[in-house]
């Protein structure tokens, strides 16, 4: 999402650097490697733990002297080094609030702290409105609080044609039928709910392999559970978009959601959806017409709609299309890019 603001604003009188703050630890440097292949400025920032005095201290050399004028920032940590590394200089700040984990102590506590911080910011955006609601119950003003909901580059998603070598790869049978999953592999993301609804699926439609893709927490565990021949874990993958094509249902089971970037890139592949009712999820599905929403944590729900969607391909097909226009039409990279232009604007001329 950060990634096609600044590619968006490539286009404007902004100069748009992309800040990575490379952990000592646990450096995920991603974000950095991505924004270098599509030759955007990027800065990478070394951190030695939590709070690193050092790193605050290059930041801020950094905004003087590149004469930084608006930070935008993603997450927590970032967060709190923008408020410590901009003390004292007439710099705005905006941050983007997608949604806060819940999957232990430490991270309820880190949610709470930056949910405090909000305070210091001048412009806090949620991307949902239940993202917003979370935001409000912490006193943030009204005035400094908007909704911008996330957009994707469509192209990248709706240009690639249906494609054998990712079922090769993983030997799935080209008469078989591929369900997906994207995501983080953590608790509020409701995979549990799929895998365990896929054993039920394959006893109506046996010629099906589930492809869940990603990486987290609960990787190992169902991994160890779950992982027999129909259903096929591959970690984190660089290829997405052609992953997307050797699918024909995207499920999202998520129990908390902000906008997901994942449903998303499913429907501009053209994929029909089953996803939960939460978050910003109602805004993007709608429900029988470009997917099927269902309550979150409602196992048999899933299993009823994909056996629905699969003894039904033509409806799917259509579910696929609609879903493809309305996010064309709706949650554009360039949609998003330019809501937050109108924000930078705004911000600079106040300052």
């Amino acid at each position: 999402m950060l990634l096609e603001i600044v590619k968006e604003l490539r286009y404007t009188h902004f100069l748009p650097v992309v800040g990575v703050i490379k952990n000592l630890y646990n450096p995920h440097l991603e974000i950095g490697e991505e924004a270098k292949r599509n030759e955007l400025s990027v800065e990478i920032f070394p951190c030695a733990g939590r709070l690193d005095l050092r790193t605050i201290l290059l930041i801020r050399a950094f905004l003087r002297a590149q004469k930084i004028e608006i930070i935008h920032t993603h997450g927590y940590k970032c967060n709190l080094y923008a408020i410590a590394a901009s003390l004292g200089k007439n710099i705005s700040l905006i941050t983007t609030c997608h949604n806060w984990l819940s999957e232990s102590p430490k991270m309820n506590l880190y949610a709470w702290l930056d949910k405090f911080f909000l305070k210091r910011f001048d412009r806090v955006v949620a991307v949902s409105e239940s993202v917003k609601q979370e935001i409000l119950r912490h006193n943030i003003s009204h005035r400094k609080l908007l909704t911008i909901y996330n957009g994707i580059d469509i192209k990248r998603f709706s240009n690639h044609r249906r494609t054998n070598s990712i079922r090769k790869e993983f030997g799935v049978d080209q008469t078989y039928k591929v369900i997906g999953f994207v995501g983080r592999l953590s608790k509020e993301k409701g995979v549990i709910h799929l895998v365990e609804a896929a054993e039920e699926v394959l006893k109506e439609c046996p010629k099906l392999i589930f492809l869940i893709v990603g990486d987290g927490p609960l990787r190992k565990e169902l991994q160890k559970k779950y992982d027999f021949a129909p259903i096929i874990f591959t970690g984190i993958r660089n290829d997405v978009p052609e992953v997307y094509q050797c699918m024909d249902i995207f499920v999202l089971p998520s129990l908390r959601e902000g906008l997901p970037m994942v449903l998303l890139e499913a429907m501009a592949s053209r994929l029909p959806v089953v996803a939960t009712r939460v978050g910003a999820i109602p805004a993007v599905v709608i429900d029988k017409e470009t997917g099927l929403l269902i309550e979150p944590g409602d196992q048999d729900a899933v299993k009823e709609s994909l056996l629905h969607l699969l003894k039904n391909p033509k409806m799917a097909k259509a579910m696929g299309r609609n879903g493809y226009g309305y996010v064309e039409k709706h949650f554009s990279s360039k949609k998003m890019a330019g809501a937050y232009l109108d924000v930078y604007r705004e911000l600079i001329e106040n300052a």
